[in-house]
């Protein structure tokens, strides 16, 4: 009795799907390193170097797609600027940042809390991986989420780790001028909101995918994207966090996305927007420090930049007023 045959995948073309350009660079990527590992051994240069230029060919054949897919952490600022992303600068004034920390919303307790907290977490945590400086991170989130919940606003706050923005083939993002079409994939680390109903926490917000956040959200949802101390420059890892920004106002529908880059020591704040013409701008912040605890850092210096930090993630998550004309900055 004859085998049945196997199903056979229908041919595509490289101009009607969605091509994972993020495969290839992980390959081209294992591939630079094999051939550095390689360098010098006679036996395999010629074969390494013929693979290195049949993968420089399909990369360039790649690089036509119509429909390239690259996930989050692989998107570059020259991406950013094909899906016809404007990239401009947000700047928060200072007296109206003193004017926030005097009537802030953080008790003075709760800046304690969290000065000990972090301090402990320098004493104790490397910080040469992740994980350590994103403990500071966690810190000020669940810092924040009490706040919201126990002060004057009473309004709970839902910290969502690892929320999924893209699925499957990815969010489309398309250039209103030039028609270049890009698909984006992929997690951020962190959605926040506030919600008011109390009684739906466990059961619907914390447990909820994004279509159902947005349903039970009564703020917009704040996007962090956390990274880890090193000596690249946090900067560079902005085109990530502006496309997991664009991706979230597709998938919303809203106008604007406030979101934050951090490594848990540096913090920008941001403010993605799209009009009705499609067309994107990104308004990037400057940075703002939350110091180390030294013996050489005054103390009221250090308790100071953590109260700024926590009352700008919470400006960034509780207050509703249009993100693009919020008097606490200005957009240029």
């Amino acid at each position: 009795m004859s085998q049945p045959g196997k199903g056979h995948k229908r041919k595509r073309s490289l101009q009607d799907s969605p091509v994972d350009l993020t495969v290839m660079q992980k390959a081209r990527s294992c591939l630079l390193s094999l051939q550095e590992e390689l360098e010098g051994i006679e036996e395999t240069a010629g074969e390494i170097s013929a693979i290195m230029a049949q993968v420089e060919v399909l990369q360039r054949i790649l690089g036509t797609a119509k429909k390239p897919k690259l996930s989050f952490s692989s998107v570059s600022k020259s991406d950013l600027k094909n899906v016809g992303i404007e990239r401009k600068f947000l700047q928060i004034q200072t007296d109206k940042l003193e004017a926030l920390l005097k009537v802030g919303n953080a008790r003075d307790s709760h800046i304690q809390q969290l000065c000990s907290r972090i301090s402990r977490i320098y004493r104790h945590v490397s910080m040469r991986f992740e994980p350590g400086a994103r403990m500071i991170l966690d810190a000020v989130l669940l810092t924040v989420a009490e706040i919201s919940s126990d002060g004057d606003a009473k309004l709970p706050v839902a910290i969502l780790p690892e929320m999924r923005i893209a699925t499957g083939d990815g969010i489309s993002l398309r250039n209103p001028t030039t028609d270049f079409e890009m698909w984006f994939t992929g997690n951020v680390d962190y959605g926040l909101c506030t919600y008011e109903q109390e009684d739906v926490r466990k059961d619907r917000v914390l447990n909820a995918d994004i279509d159902d956040v947005r349903l039970l959200a009564k703020s917009s949802i704040f996007l962090i994207e956390g990274k880890r101390l090193q000596d690249k420059p946090l900067y560079d890892f902005m085109p990530e966090a502006i496309s997991q920004a664009a991706a979230l106002c597709e998938v919303t529908g809203t106008m604007a996305v406030k979101f934050c880059l951090t490594d848990g020591r540096k913090w920008i704040f941001s403010v993605f927007s799209k009009n009705d013409a499609g067309n994107r701008v990104c308004y990037e912040g400057n940075s703002f420090p939350i110091l180390e605890p030294s013996p050489d850092v005054n103390g009221a210096a250090w308790k100071e930049s953590v109260h700024r930090v926590v009352e700008l993630v919470y400006h960034w998550l509780v207050e509703d007023k249009d993100p693009l004309i919020d008097p606490l900055y200005v957009l240029f």
